[in-house]
């Protein structure tokens, strides 16, 4: 991880594509909406826990802290667009 700031952008990123294909197959599918739906308040979830995530263990280091919080996002939202694809 280069620094906090490209972290956070990263994160902005990822966050608005899967907000855009969960409101694009909502469009194109309205039998998916209720679905769709669903993962969107996981997605905004995930993006507020990610986004605003303080470090409040005083023994670990920042690395290993955003390190793990960036395994933690990037498993969480390529889950909610694996659901995205299962959506019925």
């Amino acid at each position: 991880m280069a620094n906090k700031r490209d972290f956070k952008k990263d994160v902005d990123n990822v966050f608005s594509t899967v907000l855009e294909e969960c409101v694009f197959t909502a469009d194109f599918f309205p039998e998916k909406e209720e679905a769709v739906e669903k993962l969107i308040d996981e997605a905004i979830a995930l993006y507020n826990d990610t986004r605003f995530a303080y470090k409040m263990d005083e023994k670990m280091s920042y690395k290993k802290f955003y390190n793990g919080l960036i395994t933690n996002y990037v498993a969480k939202m390529s889950d909610i667009l694996t659901k995205l694809n299962d959506a019925k």
